[in-house]
């Protein structure tokens, strides 16, 4: 018996129970996601406006934002805002971009809506109150942070993203409620100005939470919480 075959062999042995029990988003996470589960109760009515606005389940919007809700905690986020507010009020978003709120939303992202909605006759006048008369105006930086700090706001960005990925992938064709979900999750955590082939690439990756260890698909995260949803 030769050596190599061994070490093959006690490889198989050893490490091949650790991938076949490896542990779910949610059992790393568990306290997350029954907070994140409470969210989308507390917000059922909101999230089913949102729903209508944007032609889309109620469920569908929560668990594009679901992975990034898990990992948010209050705490991180007012101390976050605190620290980087001025610098974004003072030299915009190229000085200062930083994660606001419980869906994590930047002030880069809600300018690239902004800039977006200019492309849609019917988006500058369903989203009317999305726009600002000088967007590179300080004050304009405040209001899009303060609006950045409530639920309400960020449920609004949240219809008006998943309204321009329609407009600018109504080409694409999804095999199935998941995979639709998969893309918009994937757009939400990559970014809408990317390609179609680079959503989906980056949606097969596992990026995370960004700062743990342990990393996930955050497709999947998504996907889990869409189905679990319909039992909360």
């Amino acid at each position: 018996m030769s050596i190599r075959w061994i070490k093959k062999y006690l490889f198989s042995v050893v490490f091949l129970p650790v991938f076949c029990f490896a542990q779910s988003y949610s059992d790393i996470y568990p306290q997350e996601c029954e907070a994140t589960k409470q969210f989308f109760i507390e917000h059922k009515t909101a999230f089913e406006q949102a729903g209508k606005d944007a032609g889309l389940r109620a469920e569908f919007l929560f668990a594009v934002v679901a992975p990034e809700l898990s990992q948010f905690t209050y705490l991180s986020n007012k101390l976050e805002t605190y620290s980087l507010k001025v610098m974004y009020v003072q030299g915009g978003k190229d000085y200062a971009d930083f994660s606001i709120g419980f869906f994590q939303m930047k002030p880069s992202f809600i300018e690239q809506m902004e800039t977006a909605i200019a492309a849609y006759d019917d988006l500058k006048t369903d989203f009317s109150d999305c726009l600002f008369a000088e967007p590179d105006a300080r004050q304009t930086r405040v209001e899009r942070i303060n609006r950045l700090n409530t639920v309400e706001w960020q449920l609004k960005y949240l219809t008006l993203f998943c309204v321009l990925v329609n407009k600018r992938f109504n080409t694409v064709a999804f095999a199935d409620n998941e995979e639709k979900l998969r893309f918009y999750a994937s757009a939400y955590n990559t970014g809408l100005h990317k390609t179609e082939n680079d959503i989906k690439k980056t949606g097969e990756k596992s990026l995370f939470p960004h700062f743990s260890r342990r990393k996930f698909k955050y497709t999947d995260v998504a996907v889990w919480f869409y189905e679990k949803s319909f039992n909360f």
